[in-house]
């Protein structure tokens, strides 16, 4: 687990170095991540999801992708990635996903992994 953590850190990390953005499956976490240091953990220790330029997760989920995430709105874009998601135990799921960048939603991320809703994750500015 303390992996894990020290991924999501790296992740959180490497994703302020490229843009202000960090981006969260409920837009609640932003709000999670102004008002503490260590929100972002807060934020994942509730489950809450954040995305990188590799993939995104939780305390004790995440899912890693290649290659990486350019976030670019500039046009409409739908990417492929390979990858794989893992959970505690481990338990390795191997995952395909598409990921939607579309410039009339900015700052919104939409995944497809293939099951009936996809993931979707929105950009908290700081």
């Amino acid at each position: 687990m303390r992996v894990l953590i020290a991924a999501l850190v790296v992740v959180g990390s490497t994703q302020a170095a490229v843009s202000q953005d960090i981006y969260v499956n409920d837009l609640e976490g932003c709000a999670m991540m102004a008002s503490s240091p260590d929100g972002d953990l807060d934020f994942a220790a509730e489950g809450g999801l954040l995305l990188g330029e590799t993939g995104y997760g939780s305390l004790e989920y995440h899912c890693s992708f290649e290659p990486v995430l350019k976030f670019d709105w500039s046009k409409p874009k739908v990417t492929t990635h390979v990858g794989y998601c893992e959970e505690p135990g481990p338990y390795i799921t191997p995952k395909l996903f598409s990921v939607l960048l579309d410039p009339y939603s900015p700052g919104e991320v939409t995944i497809f992994t293939g099951e009936e809703e996809p993931q979707r994750f929105y950009a908290c500015k700081f």
